[in-house]
């Protein structure tokens, strides 16, 4: 007798998870995306009604304190100037971005960070330029406060500003306008005033008129620089500059100061001209 062998049908091992890995994963592609159009309609909701709940919320967070940092040259009363807060204002609906760009047109504000600190306080931190130089230009002998980066700050010279140094050689037009290699000259000028304070000689007047040869004048001596490497000029002036001064200086006291020249120009040289 032949016996039939029945075929095995029973299903492998790996056969049933993988149909209840099908099914799990279409599962989750439900459910994102259920969330989608919940969120989808909730974003819809909140588009229309938002600004109402946002209008409502914002009158129990009411500013009642504007905290400022202590300034130097700008008042209180020119910050809140121009904030502009009118009555009632809410710490949820002031745009703070606005505010910041309102204070950074102030000449005297480099920076303006506001925050909103709750329950009601808006605070307004500030970074004020600080004047490092005068720029005296060419038409009509007008001065301006510069700042490190050359900016201009306001016209005219306040009493506690007028020790700092001072630059000459650029004309009115091209310093608002910043024509041309205007403000890289300005910016050299303000950086050989610094050296040159730094190392004790006081204050100076620095001609921008040639950017290839700066020059700068005090105590009657004319400094001559050229271009770049001040740092190394200043330093072999420093190293002189009391010889200088008790042999010459008392000479170019009393004759103009294009009479007595120290030029530096030359490496590891410092020339002292008379009579020219």
């Amino acid at each position: 007798m032949i016996k039939r062998v029945r075929q095995n049908r029973k299903r492998s091992p790996g056969a049933r998870p993988l149909r209840v890995g099908k099914s799990l994963l279409a599962g989750v592609v439900l459910w994102l995306a259920l969330l989608a159009l919940v969120g989808a309609g909730g974003w819809y909701g909140w588009r229309q009604a938002g600004p109402d709940v946002l209008a409502w919320a914002d009158q129990f967070f009411e500013i009642k304190v504007v905290e400022i940092t202590r300034t130097e040259r700008i008042s209180r009363g020119d910050v809140l100037a121009m904030l502009d807060l009118e009555p009632g204002r809410g710490l949820l609906l002031i745009d703070l971005v606005q505010a910041q760009r309102s204070l950074e047109t102030h000449p005297w504000i480099r920076r303006a960070v506001v925050r909103r600190v709750f329950p009601d306080t808006l605070a307004v931190e500030l970074d004020e330029r600080e004047p490092v130089a005068v720029l005296k230009t060419g038409t009509g002998g007008r001065e301006f406060l510069l700042d490190r980066d050359g900016t201009l700050i306001s016209e005219g010279v306040p009493v506690a500003d007028e020790g700092l140094p001072i630059l000459t050689g650029v004309e009115y037009a091209d310093a608002i306008l910043g024509t041309g290699d205007t403000a890289a000259r300005v910016r050299s000028g303000i950086a050989l005033a610094g050296l040159l304070d730094r190392s004790g000689v006081g204050r100076t007047e620095v001609d921008l008129r040639r950017p290839d040869d700066m020059v700068a004048y005090y105590s009657g001596l004319r400094l001559r620089f050229g271009d770049g490497d001040f740092g190394d000029k200043v330093d072999r002036y420093r190293q002189v500059s009391d010889r200088v001064r008790d042999r010459w200086v008392a000479q170019a006291k009393a004759m103009p100061a294009s009479r007595v020249e120290v030029d530096l120009r030359f490496q590891d040289k410092v020339i002292v001209r008379e009579g020219r």
